[in-house]
């Protein structure tokens, strides 16, 4: 089984439907039950199976519930596919007095996902391993103005990740990150498309 994060829309929705062609039995999760519905009949359609875990990594408790119904139900997935995310573009003017915005962004850009990452590795090793495919962002290493808590979030897992990829690549989990340019989904356009006022 490959547990797939962010799995409702953009990136994930394309290659859960890529994975499906080739039969495979995905988890899929995100925060919207209907649209991961909906993307379990059509991985079905494709010649997949999928079952539907709807979770929001900014909440811990449901964090650790989640890894808990995927263990119960599956077992330790052979891979786990991390791709939820979310953007903000602001520029540093508007940024002031909103600190929230880099809890709202780290709760799911960084700290959610490495919540599930370690509940999961410890079962996966014992399995016989497995793969984490990590999706970060190329804002980790290149700053960019309007993105710094977006950049900071995904640097953050990113340095986390190589930190403990020789540990974790000991005990038999392969960690692959993957540095994703800015990509053509809805949320892009729509961040692109939006005007930011003046810095100071």
């Amino acid at each position: 089984m490959i547990l797939v994060t962010g799995a409702s829309g953009g990136v994930g929705t394309a290659l859960c439907l890529e994975l499906a062609a080739r039969g495979e039995d995905l988890a899929l999760t995100a925060r919207d039950r209907g649209r991961l519905e909906a993307l379990a009949e059509r991985v079905r359609a494709a010649g997949g199976t999928a079952t539907v875990h709807p979770c929001d990594l900014r909440d811990q408790e449901a964090v650790a519930e989640l890894a808990a119904e995927v263990l119960a139900l599956h077992g330790a997935p052979s891979a786990v596919v991390s791709l939820a995310g979310r953007s903000l573009r602001r520029s540093l003017a508007d940024t002031i007095g909103r600190p929230h915005d880099l809890v709202r962004l780290t709760g799911t850009n960084m700290l959610g996902p490495t919540a599930l990452l370690l509940a999961l590795l410890a079962p996966m090793s014992r399995a016989g391993g497995g793969r984490l495919l990590v999706a970060t962002s190329a804002s980790a290493r290149i700053p960019t103005p309007g993105w710094a808590a977006y950049g900071a979030s995904k640097a953050g897992m990113d340095a986390w990740l190589r930190a403990i990829r020789p540990e974790a690549e000991q005990a038999g989990v392969r960690i692959t990150v993957v540095e994703l340019p800015l990509v053509a989904t809805a949320m892009a356009r729509y961040l692109v498309s939006t005007p930011m006022d003046g810095v100071l």
